[in-house]
């Protein structure tokens, strides 16, 4: 009887004590929870406060992935150790800098202000135009702010985007700055990343930067290919078409087809307007052949030139662009799609291969 009652307390304590041990554990996983969400809100308020300086840092590794492209490119050709190539890729990024300054530098040099002084012309006319047409001016009298809607308030936003725009090229030469660093020794900064990591995953890890690192080159390949078609094929069409400012107009639809599927949108902006105040029949014709160079351009040429080009859905595209520019103002449009290309090659690799063990086509691989 005894022997009984000494192990029905001996059954109690270890039931108290297992009982303990899992309240211990519950509440350290609770501890661990609570803590994990604190530094990530902590993380997520400081990048809300930093967005401008990691914005500038992500378009210093661009750069550096650009540069590192041409240091691959001279190493596939030439029998030469990384330094000399990165000497060389250097080189020919100033050549050719230097190269299109010199052609065509003089000339846009005058036409660029000429364009500035004469957009707010050109968009006065269009606005007196449509208030021309009929029933405009009845919808426009039951508006308590017309101007907030046709006039001096639009043109004021629509030229805040182009300054912005050429104001963030203030940043230019830090972004190389920051590219020229890292294109260094990227394997320096590579290893102190993977560091950061459980040993056990550091070999993912750096698979993984290796395939985002290949999928912003084939990126931002696609990207200077559409520049470049975009950029000429205007200028050349508004000279046939007698478009004043054609170098100009076709420097800015090159540079704002760096941002997919909204980018062309904005860029033909200064065309149309240019075009209309010579003629709104010469605006029509202006407007027909930007839409069969983005047709060529994206049917013909691209899929010809990078058949291994990085591309997203236009619908997952566009969004992403919204939401960068929620954030981020002008700097978050340009950027967001090559940040979502990170973001999807992480995901792809590290979710649903590594997660959920589906095979799927990753980005850049």
């Amino acid at each position: 009887m005894a022997d009984r009652e000494r192990g029905e307390d001996r059954g109690g304590k270890n039931g108290e004590k297992s009982g303990d041990d899992a309240t211990i554990r519950f509440t350290r996983r609770v501890l661990i929870v609570i803590g994990l969400a604190s530094l990530v809100a902590v993380l997520l308020y400081f990048a809300g406060q930093l967005i401008d300086v990691l914005l500038l840092v992500f378009a210093g590794i661009l750069a550096a992935v650009a540069i590192d492209g041409v240091v691959r490119l001279c190493q596939r050709y030439l029998p030469i150790g990384r330094r000399w190539a990165l000497v060389i890729a250097l080189l020919l990024i100033c050549l050719a800098l230097g190269g299109m300054g010199a052609v065509i530098g003089p000339r846009l040099a005058e036409q660029l202000p000429l364009l500035v002084e004469q957009l707010p012309q050109a968009f006065r006319r269009l606005t007196e135009v449509i208030q021309g047409l009929p029933g405009v001016q009845t919808a426009l009298a039951e508006v308590e702010n017309p101007a907030s809607l046709l006039g001096q308030s639009v043109f004021d936003r629509f030229t805040a985007v182009f300054s912005t725009t050429f104001g963030a090229l203030t940043n230019f030469f830090l972004i190389l700055l920051v590219g020229f660093y890292l294109v260094l020794s990227p394997h320096d900064y590579m290893k102190q990343v993977v560091l950061m990591f459980p040993p056990a995953r550091r070999q993912r890890v750096r698979q993984l930067l290796s395939v985002q690192g290949r999928a912003l080159r084939l990126w931002l390949l696609s990207r200077l290919i559409s520049m470049v078609f975009v950029g000429v094929g205007v200028a050349l069409g508004l000279v046939l078409l007698g478009v004043p400012m054609a170098g100009a107009l076709g420097l800015i639809a090159g540079l704002f087809s760096f941002i997919p599927y909204l980018g062309p949108i904005i860029g033909v902006a200064p065309t149309i307007l240019i075009a209309f105040l010579e003629s709104p029949v010469l605006a029509l014709y202006a407007i027909g052949l930007y839409l069969v160079i983005e047709t060529v351009e994206s049917n013909i040429v691209m899929p010809l030139a990078a058949k291994e080009m990085v591309s997203l859905p236009p619908a997952f595209t566009v969004v992403v662009q919204l939401a960068g520019a929620a954030v981020a103002g002008v700097a978050g449009v340009i950027l967001a799609t090559p940040l979502a290309v990170v973001a999807v090659v992480a995901v792809q690799m590290l979710y649903i291969e590594d997660v959920l063990g589906d095979d799927v086509d990753v980005l850049g691989e």
